[in-house]
């Protein structure tokens, strides 16, 4: 099976005095580009599992190339790196519908742990929203991005939910009955705006939940398990270790040695 590709997209506008992405194509295959305008071409070349947009001060013309990809590549989780940081920034970025929105600096640890479930985010969807070209007739692919969007803002009440209680037990049936629509309507639609199912979905945010908590000196495995929603430990290491690419043990031994 084929390396996942990461598509880095490097806007930062003052001198470089880091280079995370060298960093991290020690790891994963990495398409780096500077230039907006070559998008496109990469990912029609390279077909990357996930993006990675970095930033230092992002302004509006930085903002821009972001916000079309997701409007493009529906498909495609985003993770962004920047240096500003601001609460109205952080809320564009939920909007945008970022997948993880990473202050720096970040240990090299984190980073590694974030990238493995970013990838594993895109490599793992199993429904591609289809990116319709100009030769239909007019109006369609509108009409297309119409009826997508009108299926996230119906599923924003589960997200929300989540986001809330994922520390609890989080039924299937609440969660539907918050959108307004059955079990299986519900489960469809999740599917299909996400890129998987809505238990896994549940997890992987979980997991991302657990990664800074485990990152802090003195950290518990199985406290931090208990308060991220897991109620059995050995199911957590599974899936820690099935998205992150480390069992919890070894992320905070390595955790243990970065800080040293």
């Amino acid at each position: 099976m084929a390396p996942s590709t990461l598509l880095w997209v490097d806007l930062r506008i003052r001198p470089f005095t880091t280079d995370l992405c060298s960093q991290v194509s020690a790891i994963h295959r990495v398409a780096y580009v500077r230039e907006p305008s070559e998008i496109p071409k990469i990912v029609a070349t390279h077909s990357p599992e996930a993006a990675c947009y970095e930033y230092d001060e992002p302004g509006v013309e930085q903002l821009e190339p972001l916000h079309s990809t997701r409007l493009e590549y529906p498909h495609l989780p985003v993770l962004m790196l920047t240096v500003k940081h601001s609460e109205e920034l952080a809320v564009w970025a939920l909007r945008m519908r970022v997948w993880d929105y990473l202050v720096l600096p970040v240990s090299r640890s984190d980073l590694a742990a974030r990238l493995a479930l970013l990838l594993s985010e895109g490599a793992m969807s199993s429904v591609r929203e289809v990116i319709l070209g100009s030769e239909l007739p007019g109006g369609t692919e509108s009409a297309l991005r119409t009826a997508r969007d009108d299926r996230q803002k119906l599923l924003l009440p589960a997200l929300s939910y989540i986001e809330e209680n994922y520390s609890e037990k989080v039924a299937l049936g609440v969660v539907a009955r918050l959108c307004g629509i059955g079990r299986y309507e519900f489960s469809r639609i999740f599917k299909r705006v996400h890129g998987r199912t809505f238990r896994e979905f549940l997890i992987v945010h979980r997991i991302n939940k657990a990664i800074p908590l485990l990152a802090r000196p003195g950290a518990s495995i199985t406290d931090v398990a208990f308060a991220v929603g897991f109620n059995d430990l050995s199911h957590f290491a599974q899936m820690f270790r099935r998205y992150v690419g480390l069992c919890p043990s070894d992320y905070l031994r390595e955790m243990k040695t970065s800080r040293r």
